[in-house]
């Protein structure tokens, strides 16, 4: 038996807090979470000890339908979700809000100045998430995804040699293959490579296991960070509270995945 939690919304709106009550209690021994969703739907949390995510989906339907018809309500199911509870920890672990980008950032994913980014947003090629006085603030995942659609246009052309070491190009290689079935790499110029990377966030960003004494790869990741190939940061308070304190979360640039999967250097500039 494993735990699931599932989520549920029905087509109930403007329900009253006074039956949200009502059926937190009937469903009490779930862990419920009861209110509306973010559509104004009722929503539905209950923890669940099952067999598969099917048994569970199922038997949430079962235990809310028994306590909405105690409570009076008939609603339509309009969708349910089960994940284990370790996903659930997960993501409650993660930021609430979206990654987000300025220009300069922008331009340090897809590797340009920040000028192409003004020209690729007046040209419609690249979306704001909102515009402010500032300037344009984008969703860091869309900038990611347009960075790879970029990169597909590119493949065959050389790219500079910025002189790596094998620990950088090493590295380097690690985090553009990370996100595809958690490959590894075996080079001996890697600290324990298969420890390296703690957790897979998207398919361009990792928690990196860097521990008390990496200072190799402390080094290696700014030397990839001056060149524009990755983009590091410090935990959030949340990720600090599990694993190491001293991992960090670092972004694979478009410039590093073009440098990652050249076989070397020459050629023309990035």
């Amino acid at each position: 038996m494993n735990a699931w939690s599932a989520y549920a919304e029905y087509d109930a709106t403007e329900t009253p807090p006074e039956l949200h009550s009502e059926l937190f209690e009937a469903l009490i021994e779930h862990a419920p979470g009861v209110g509306p969703g973010p559509n104004g739907n009722l929503s539905l949390r209950l923890m669940i000890q099952a067999d598969s995510a099917l048994k569970a989906a199922s038997e949430t339907v079962a235990l809310a339908d028994i306590a909405l018809h105690k409570i009076g309500l008939s609603p339509t199911l309009v969708g349910i979700e089960v994940v284990t509870e370790a996903e659930l920890d997960r993501r409650q672990a993660e930021p609430s809000i979206p990654e987000l980008a300025s220009i300069a950032e922008a331009a340090d994913i897809l590797g340009v100045h920040k000028q192409q980014v003004d020209r690729l947003v007046g040209r419609g090629d690249l979306p704001a998430a909102q515009t402010l006085e500032a300037g344009p603030i984008f969703a860091a995942d869309t900038v990611r995804g347009f960075a790879q659609k970029r990169q597909s246009r590119r493949i065959g052309r050389p790219v500079a040699d910025l002189g790596l070491s094998p620990i950088e190009r090493d590295l380097l290689n690690l985090l553009a293959t990370a996100s595809d079935e958690l490959k590894r790499l075996s080079s001996s110029e890697l600290p324990n490579p298969d420890q390296i990377i703690a957790e897979v966030y998207s398919s361009s960003r990792f928690r990196v296991h860097l521990g008390a004494d990496a200072g190799p790869l402390n080094d290696a990741l700014s030397a990839l960070s001056r060149h524009k190939l990755v983009r590091t940061r410090k935990l959030t308070l949340a990720e600090r509270a599990t694993g190491d304190r001293n991992d960090a979360v670092v972004t694979i640039l478009a410039k590093g995945r073009r440098h990652a999967s050249s076989a070397h250097g020459g050629g023309e500039g990035d």
